[in-house]
This record gives C-alpha cells, sequence and structure tokens, in this order.
C-alpha cells in the first residue's frame, strides 16, 4: 500500500493487486495488540494531496495516526491502512483486485513471468512486485528447546492466551532469546501482566549483541548514561543523513526502549539481561525454563518459484530476499524478467538512510522506468493480464 500510494503512475498501467487476505491495506496489523517502533507522523508523508490518493489525507482515521507524535498502537495504522485500501478499491476494476486468493508459484520463461494462484487461477505479468512481508520460522538455535519454545509474535498478537500452561505455585521461568524490537515487545506483555498481578515470573532476556537505541540526534545519544549491553552507534552508517536520527529503523523505541533501559538500570525487578556469544553458553538457562520466547529475527517470506522450468529461491539461500541495485531479484543466468521486491526485508538498507517516502519513491521509479522500456517481441504487454 505505501509503493502504491507514493507511486500512483502504477494505476496507470493494466495493474492487478493480490491480496491474501479479505481487504487490502491492514493486512496483519489489526491482530497485533503492540505499539509501533515508529512515529505516526512518519506515515503518508509520501502522498501527493492532489492525487488520486489525496481524499484520503482528510478521512479521520487517517488525521489521527498522522497527527500522533509518539508511540501508538497498531490498530491505528490498520485503520488508517483500511481507509487507503478502500481507496484503490475504487481506482481498480474489479477484476483486477484479488482477494482471499494468495499467490502460490511464480514461473518464470524468459522475460514472462506466469502466475498461479491458490485457486488455480492463471495471470501472465509483464512485471511483477513481491511484498510478502516476513515471518518468524522457528530457529535452529533453539530446536533442543523446541517443546517449550514459542516466537515473539505470538506473545505480540495474543498476550497471556499466547502461552501454554504454566506452573502456578512459583513464578514462571521465561527466557526470551534475543534483544530486539521484537523481544522487548514481548517483554512488555509480559511486564504489563506483571504489574497487573496476571503473572508471576522471572524474565531473562538474552542478547547476542549490543542492543541498539534509537535517539533523536547524536547530541542527545551523548547527553545519556550508556551501560555494556548498548551498542555504540557507527557514525558513517548508523546516523541517517535525512534526519539525524541514531539507528533509525532497528533501534529500540518507546516503551520498548524505557523497559530496556529500566531493565540495564537493574529498577525492573524480576527481569534480567545477560548477553551471550550464542545460544549454547545459556544452554543451562534454557533447561530449567517453564517458556522460552524466540526473538532472533524474522525471514522473508517464501513461495515456490521457478525459473525456465527450474526450482529457484527467491532469496539465494539466505534470511531475507534482497533486490539488487535495480530493485529486481537477481535472477540466474541473466534472466531478463522483471521481479521487483518490496517489504520482505525488515531492514532493507544497511546504513538506515532512507526514509519510507525515500524507499517507496525509489522502488516506484524503479519500477516505472522497467514499464517504459519495451518488451522484447512476442512477450505480454499488460502488467498484469487474467488468462
Amino acid at each position: 500500500m505505501g509503493l502504491l500510494t507514493a507511486t500512483p503512475a502504477l494505476l496507470d498501467h493494466r495493474l492487478t493487486v493480490i491480496d491474501a487476505g479479505p481487504r487490502p491495506g491492514p493486512g496483519a496489523f489489526p491482530g497485533y495488540r503492540i505499539q509501533s517502533n515508529s512515529t505516526g507522523s512518519d506515515f503518508f508523508g509520501w502522498v501527493d494531496p492532489a492525487g488520486p490518493f489525496g481524499p484520503v489525507l482528510d478521512d479521520p482515521a487517517v488525521r489521527r495516526l498522522r497527527e500522533h507524535r509518539g508511540a501508538f498502537d497498531l490498530a491505528l495504522l490498520a485503520g488508517a491502512l483500511d481507509r487507503f485500501g478502500d481507496r484503490l478499491a475504487t481506482l481498480l476494476p474489479p477484476d483486477r483486485l484479488i482477494r482471499e486468493d494468495p499467490l502460490v508459484h511464480v514461473a518464470v520463461d524468459k522475460e514472462a513471468i506466469g502466475l498461479t494462484l491458490a485457486s488455480g487461477r492463471r495471470i501472465d505479468t509483464r512485471a511483477l512486485v513481491l511484498a510478502l512481508g516476513i515471518t518468524e520460522p522457528a530457529h535452529d538455535a533453539l530446536a533442543p528447546w523446541a517443546a517449550r519454545t514459542i516466537p515473539s509474535g505470538r506473545i505480540v498478537r495474543d498476550h497471556l492466551a499466547a502461552l501454554p500452561p504454566l506452573p502456578a505455585d512459583r513464578p514462571v521461568r521465561i527466557v526470551i532469546a534475543g534483544g530486539s524490537h521484537s523481544a522487548y515487545s514481548a517483554a512488555l506483555v509480559l511486564a504489563d501482566a506483571v504489574d497487573a498481578g496476571r503473572l508471576s515470573a522471572e524474565v531473562t532476556i538474552l542478547h547476542r549483541g549490543p542492543a541498539r537505541l534509537f535517539y533523536p540526534n547524536m547530541d542527545a545519544q551523548v547527553a545519556e548514561p550508556h551501560g555494556p549491553l548498548e551498542a555504540l552507534p557507527d557514525l558513517a552508517r548508523d546516523i541517517c543523513p535525512e534526519t539525524g536520527q541514531v539507528f533509525r529503523y532497528s533501534g529500540l523505541r518507546h516503551r520498548a526502549r524505557a523497559l530496556f533501559r529500566e531493565i540495564a538500570q537493574g529498577a525492573r525487578q524480576g527481569f534480567t539481561q545477560r548477553q551471550i556469544p550464542a545460544i549454547d553458553d545459556a544452554a543451562d538457562l534454557l533447561d530449567r525454563a517453564d517458556l522460552i520466547v524466540q526473538a532472533l529475527g524474522y525471514q522473508s517470506r517464501r513461495l515456490a518459484m521457478t525459473i525456465d522450468g527450474r526450482p529457484w529461491d527467491p532469496a539465494g539461500g539466505r534470511a531475507v530476499v534482497r533486490p539488487g541495485p535495480d530493485g529486481r531479484i537477481p535472477l540466474p543466468e541473466g534472466s531478463p524478467a522483471q521481479i521487483f521486491v518490496m517489504g520482505m526485508d525488515p531492514y532493507p538498507y544497511d546504513d538506515g538512510a532512507l526514509t519510507p517516502t525515500g524507499q517507496y519513491a525509489l522502488r516506484g521509479g524503479q519500477i516505472l522506468a522497467a514499464l517504459a522500456r519495451p518488451p522484447a517481441a512476442g512477450q505480454p504487454l499488460p502488467l498484469a493480464e487474467p488468462v
């Protein structure tokens, strides 16, 4: 939705949007009962008020989000995205907005791209943008304790309802493996439950490396004390050149950041932090744990792909699908097929330099440039044509 609202010129082509859910826009956000790791004012500044999505900026749900300066519940973002999805539905012919029929297979033959949906429907396209998001698969390092391990996303989404039956006659021993925003979002759920008297727990958060904390600028970073578990920013890589913000995307923000500092300063009873080189170094702790929360990162959500009849992994064996400098997935043997990627890597830019506006504008421009080039003789002309 960010890409389309930032690059409405894509609507000038024969565009088809395939959404696995019932409504385009909000995705999985309605199910996550946590706060964002950004601020509401970061969103939709890229929308041209005079463009086709401009009227949505005046919707109360969108205005509430954009006027929110601090942390906000993700439900607020879901509501705003829902309004943009409604607008998209008015801008596309009904047969070009496909809902609840996920894409399951991509077949590439030279420049031609053939899509197969779960229903069996086939679509031929000249260009494809994969925006499948990320997933949290079981991590190999926690395999010995798999029976007592749940992903952080389940706690973030379902809160205490995600927890299995736990001892009631003593504090529950919980280990959170990982020090990311997801880890501290799960820790916040547990901390809130402890404060409300709904849970008695001893929680240990395992860091494999120092934690990154967001700062509005380097002056603010210098002004605060820093413990051994906090990462020092690399001045050449970790400061956004547009805003001066430190650890713009990867840093802990808002309540997650506050909880990190509270635990690091010994002010949160029952919660401790421990840095370890590898998960196995905490085997004794994991063996004693009643519950382990996995927060060790994400992978791109994959689907089956074939290139000239042979299976192909778009991530090239890595955890995430990374596009080349032109925004496309690097395909084997120099295949000219136009397959772009959007939003399948939590941190798509190593230096955190581009704001969302810059990210969407960059990818949108790359797609439009590719569409401006004439296809090879005999190849399909439309961006997406149902067959």
